[in-house]
């Protein structure tokens, strides 16, 4: 209980995406729905349709059990890192700004390639996501600024791991399986979580 008083946006976070597969059936092997995926996940059309509030709902659903696990044994480690070190309001406020941001910029630019000519469409555009992972991006961003700022916040390992092994990741998930919305979702939150962490000293 003592892990959970000092961890409650982690805490919170994993046992509302845990109780989402449950309900979706990926807890228990199943993919998730189609229906389902359309409907909660987002993407720039449907963005730029108005349903905003899908750059929220998506966060608490996985494509599979594969995913879902992946998810928690990657992410709460993470994510209880940071909200240890920078602070529960801290943590909840670069995780949901860097979601909001890159959404809303992806959904600038595909809008921008749609008037160039580009048809939109499964093949060229993924048309809905789902996932935490987009904010989650943005906090290591945070993370790894104030990680090197103050090195007595975290162990060395902890701070080597952040700063080479999610560039690693990054490169080989686009290599092993690219996913042209993802990726890009990706690469802009730690960039911006990064820029955010130097601008605002974290």
């Amino acid at each position: 209980m003592d892990w959970v008083a000092k961890h409650p946006f982690t805490t919170v976070l994993f046992l509302l995406i845990f109780a989402t597969g449950i309900f979706t059936g990926t807890a228990l092997g199943h993919k998730i729905p189609v229906s389902v995926q359309n409907t909660w996940g987002t993407g720039p059309q449907k963005i730029l349709d108005g349903k905003w509030w899908t750059i929220f709902t998506m966060v608490f659903f996985c494509n599979d059990a594969f995913m879902l696990y992946g998810v928690i044994l990657a992410g709460v480690p993470i994510l209880a890192l940071a909200e240890s070190t920078l602070g529960t309001w801290v943590t909840m406020i670069a995780y949901w700004a860097t979601q909001v941001i890159v959404w809303l910029v992806i959904a600038v630019i595909f809008h921008r390639l749609m008037v160039r000519g580009v048809a939109p469409g499964p093949d060229v555009y993924p048309m809905t996501d789902i996932g935490l992972s987009v904010g989650l991006f943005g906090v290591i961003g945070v993370l790894v600024v104030a990680l090197n700022r103050s090195p007595g916040m975290a162990q060395h390992w902890q701070t080597i791991a952040l700063e080479a092994g999610v560039p690693l990741y990054l490169v080989l998930k686009w290599i092993l399986m690219p996913e042209w919305l993802a990726d890009t979702g990706h690469w802009m939150a730690l960039l911006l979580g990064i820029a955010a962490g130097l601008l605002f000293r974290v």
